[in-house]
């Protein structure tokens, strides 16, 4: 019994299976970043953020479990998909039942809204990589910054590493199916990134290419400088920690280093 269909003892398979389902499943973990969110949030500013604003937000899973967090909570969630917006206000914002009240979902460019103004905006799951130019990516930071309170926060996620440039498949089980992640382009020149996820399925069939993804594979120097030139006035990066097998442990602090690791992710942060 897969525990994304709890009701149901049928197997999933690529003609049954929900890819958004799936992807919330193998890939997010949004009761960890909302504590990631407050941590650093109060750290710097010595109290909890109530407004958040989930750019590229796709199916809103991180902004619904930012609304359940607490009752004054509210979220703006900005994508250009509409058919994933629509999937989002079906699974995640339905269900919070009056709570859906504080949750706001906008199809558009996120480098076009700007109001209303946010204590946190995050952009995770890699998703602003899909700026490829220099100039994008700084009209983006930019808005960012307009869009945040004086005591606001920027959150991006980052991974790298030499095996983040290898050519690969990358195989994961999961309860109920197979999570296979895809790098399958990478210009050394360019950086320019194309990777898929697809699914397995125990019956033997597939769901190929359920997500594709044309990005830039941006590193940290060059965000941070970018960063400083929107007019952020202080970067941070937080750094995932190891356990006592040097597999990652989910637990990210701060660090000027960071390691040599193959494979890693961070964080970054930045105050308006």
């Amino acid at each position: 019994m897969s525990k994304l269909d709890p009701k149901t003892s049928v197997e999933l398979t690529a003609a049954t299976a929900d890819k958004h389902r799936l992807y919330e499943d193998a890939v997010q973990n949004p009761a960890a970043e909302v504590e990631f969110i407050d941590r650093v949030y109060r750290g710097e500013f010595d109290r909890l953020p109530r407004d958040l604003r989930e750019d590229f937000c796709g199916t809103l899973n991180l902004g619904c479990a930012w609304v359940r967090e607490r009752a004054d909570n509210t979220v703006l969630g900005v994508d250009l998909d509409g058919p994933t917006l629509d999937w989002g206000r079906a699974h995640n914002v339905a269900p919070l039942g009056a709570a859906a009240a504080r949750v706001t979902m906008v199809q558009d460019d996120v480098r076009n809204v700007s109001a209303p103004s946010a204590d946190v905006i995050a952009a995770t799951n890699f998703s602003w990589w899909g700026l490829h130019t220099r100039e994008e990516l700084l009209a983006y930071l930019r808005n960012c910054r307009r869009s945040l309170r004086a005591a606001g926060m920027l959150m991006l996620d980052i991974y790298g590493g030499p095996e983040a440039q290898v050519l690969q498949l990358e195989e994961r089980e999961c309860e109920g199916y197979t999570y296979v992640w895809d790098q399958d382009l990478f210009n050394p020149i360019t950086h320019e990134y194309r990777c898929r996820i697809h699914f397995q399925f125990p019956d033997g069939s597939e769901l190929n290419d359920a997500f594709a993804y044309h990005w830039r594979l941006w590193t940290v120097p060059e965000v941070r400088d970018l960063l400083s030139d929107a007019g952020f006035r202080k970067v941070e990066v937080f750094w995932e920690g190891a356990d006592d097998q040097g597999e990652p442990d989910g637990d990210f602090q701060v660090s000027v280093e960071g390691d040599t690791s193959p494979a890693w992710i961070a964080y970054i942060v930045a105050f308006r």
